[in-house]
């Protein structure tokens, strides 16, 4: 009798809901890949008419990158400890910077390159077919992908 309950707390018990390292590079790559190339190197072509420019300045915003990513590499080294931009400048300056450095990062970080992905989406499906309201279909995508994510984490990853 013993068994057979502990067997139903075991079957019951809710699955971890978590992303994995690949996933979560996925999702990284495809919004600087999405909202970067796909999406901003459009409008710089439009100002920016020399090749030579705009090379240097993904060549610069590259090495940017790169110093950034190292100075966080450093950081994670010395406060070796979970919440990334939180836990870092909580620490090294006040925890107000490291809020709001957390609220800008979700919503401007996380929120917006996924909203700018799905309104590209949709200009290109309306350019494409020539059907649909590009803000309708945004609306759609983003509504798609997150009833995938609500439903089931490892179909929406």
């Amino acid at each position: 009798m013993r068994a057979v309950a502990r067997d139903r707390s075991i079957k019951s018990a809710a699955p971890k809901r978590t992303v994995g390292l690949v996933t979560a590079c996925s999702i990284v790559i495809a919004n600087i890949i999405g909202t970067g190339i796909f999406t901003s190197l459009g409008f710089q072509l439009n100002d920016i008419h020399s090749g030579f420019t705009l090379l240097m300045l993904w060549i610069v915003g590259g090495i940017a990158a790169l110093c950034g990513a190292l100075c966080y590499g450093e950081l994670a080294a010395a406060l070796p400890r979970s919440g990334g931009e939180y836990h870092f400048l909580s620490q090294i300056y006040h925890p107000a910077l490291g809020f709001m450095a957390g609220f800008v990062s979700a919503t401007v970080g996380f929120a917006a390159p996924v909203a700018l992905a799905a309104m590209a989406f949709g200009e290109y499906f309306n350019g494409v077919f020539g059907a649909g309201s590009p803000v309708v279909l945004s609306f759609i995508v983003v509504w798609i992908v997150t009833a995938f994510h609500l439903r089931n984490l490892l179909v929406g990853s």
